[in-house]
């Protein structure tokens, strides 16, 4: 016979707060939001994020450009691997490419490379800007010169690509020497630009390379370049400075970055082809990885987890998902960095209608929460868990914070936003984007089986309406995540922790919206 609980399974939305005493001096100004992603530990890195929040690894989620885009702004996108290794590899080196506006991951070109490749590479990568090097391209050899895409639209048909970059298409390091050189001569960069003819721009600043791309009086003329190399003493390039990239990080503060100032990049892996996969993610720069299964309390994750930190003791690595405390507590034994915590409450889970398994997210934080604090009163380092499933409001993610989540993962939440990796298509005068779980017949015939998945569904494939960028939907998420804080006195995430929460009956949750009335909305008028 079945051991049956009396305990009923919860959601986050069934919880309201109790308001607090509102203290002066907690406002959305003062507030910290900072969470651990990974546990301490001596022998990782230990990982906080700025904003507690991260992208799914979901094949209608997350790709390069949110993952860059959500560490600019202080989360993290879990790229998903439900897509060749190769493919996945590449868009963690995406990510790695800026550091704090300096690139470093750059896909060069020699000069004996055919305009054809140069054309196909620009068209693959979405790089405009290719450096010529000569010499070995694996560690960029000498630098020759920068070609640019829009210079090779009207070739001639079979021109040699030595004559088409060098002799025609190709701005020379000599070139730029002078070019950069004369645009700082009216200034204090004089000495910079010397080293750079000489030497090399070794120890050049952020702010030092966007004053020589503006050019004398800072303004940036269209007819000057938007890049600038920086080179080796041996002549040999060592970086990229694009405006783009640089603007972009002073534009964003609370970046979540390495050691080296690049953009933190996550990554998935399954049980599958874990031993191929893993590997190849570390060799591209990946800073966490993330073991992607809708169910983590299994032998088969035992055998995959026994290999990546047998391998990669050094690498930060975050399982799940879990809903129970015996999971937790067999989960640790891995010495894993995180935990998540969800199951069957995505809004294109059906694992829960499919299988009768799952649990209220609410629930499931509220008992895993309370295994690692116990954890915790052993001596064992604290474990950070992430709230994974069905939450999309503002006053959701600071339920499940307060509950005992240190930060969130969506899905749907980001699949409409402009850097998703969600096709798109118009239709009745709007633009939708698809968005499609992981256990769905489009996700198995996408780009494979994420694992071996059952021969049912778990997921389904919808359609959202699409949206605008994701700092813009995440500044206005966070406004009402600040006023609940503000509200409970919680100047950051442990005293949040501290807060009343309470049941709410299907009556005051009705109450609690407007009622009774006919709303007249913007759009009536």
């Amino acid at each position: 016979m079945a051991h049956i609980s009396d305990k009923v399974s919860r959601t986050v939305g069934e919880y309201r707060f109790i308001p607090g005493y509102t203290r002066e001096g907690v406002s959305k100004d003062t507030i910290s939001v900072k969470a651990l992603l990974t546990k301490p530990c001596h022998s990782r890195p230990q990982i906080f994020l700025n904003l507690p929040v991260m992208s799914a690894a979901m094949q209608s989620v997350t790709g390069s450009g949110l993952g860059i885009a959500l560490a600019q702004l202080g989360g993290v996108g879990v790229i998903y691997c439900s897509q060749p290794i190769d493919e996945e590899a590449r868009m963690v080196r995406e990510v790695k490419r800026a550091k704090a506006g300096f690139v470093t991951e750059l896909e060069v070109v020699g000069p004996d490379t055919s305009v054809d490749d140069v054309i196909r590479l620009i068209e693959e990568t979405g790089y405009n800007t290719i450096p010529v090097v000569e010499g070995d391209r694996e560690k960029y050899g000498r630098l020759l010169g920068i070609i640019e895409g829009s210079t090779l639209e009207d070739l001639p048909p079979n021109m040699p690509a030595h004559q088409a970059m060098l002799e025609f298409r190709m701005e020379s390091r000599e070139e730029m020497s002078a070019r950069a050189k004369r645009e700082a001569s009216d200034s204090d960069l004089s000495r910079v630009i010397g080293e750079y003819v000489d030497y090399g721009i070794a120890g050049i600043s952020l702010r030092e390379a966007v004053e020589i791309m503006k050019g004398p009086g800072g303004q940036k003329k269209p007819q000057e370049k938007k890049y600038l190399p920086i080179v080796n003493p041996d002549g040999t390039l060592k970086a990229m400075v694009f405006m783009k990239d640089a603007l972009a990080s002073k534009e964003f503060p609370n970046a979540v970055v390495d050691e080296d100032k690049r953009y933190l990049a996550a990554a998935a892996f399954n049980t599958r082809d874990h031993e191929e996969r893993i590997p190849a993610l570390v060799d591209a720069g990946v800073d966490v990885l993330f073991l992607d299964t809708s169910d983590a309390y299994s032998h088969w994750v035992d055998k995959c987890l026994t290999f990546a930190r047998g391998e990669f003791p050094a690498m930060p690595i975050i399982a799940g998902n879990i809903v129970s405390r015996e999971a937790f507590e067999h989960l640790v034994k891995h010495d894993i960095d995180g935990i998540k915590v969800g199951m069957g409450s995505g809004s294109i889970c059906i694992t829960t209608d499919e299988k009768g398994a799952g649990r209220g997210l609410a629930t499931a934080i509220i008992e895993v929460a309370a295994a690692r604090d116990a954890y915790q009163m052993k001596g064992h380092p604290y474990v950070p868990i992430i709230a994974d499933g069905g939450i999309k409001l503002g006053k959701d993610i600071t339920m499940a914070l307060a509950l005992g989540a240190d930060s969130i993962m969506m899905g749907s939440y980001f699949a409409p936003c402009e850097e998703s990796c969600a096709p798109r298509d118009s239709r009745d005068g709007r633009t939708y984007v698809w968005y499609w779980g992981e256990g769905s017949t489009r996700a198995k015939a996408w780009r494979g089986a994420r694992y071996n998945q059952n021969d049912f569904d778990e997921g389904v494939e919808s359609r959202l309406i699409a949206e605008g960028p994701v700092e813009e939907k995440l500044r206005s998420t966070f406004s009402r995540v600040y006023a609940t804080m503000e509200g409970q006195g919680a100047a950051n995430m442990t005293e949040l922790r501290d807060s009343r929460v309470e049941l709410i009956s299907d009556a005051a949750m009705a109450q609690a919206s407007p009622h009774g009335v006919i709303v007249d909305s913007q759009q009536d008028k």
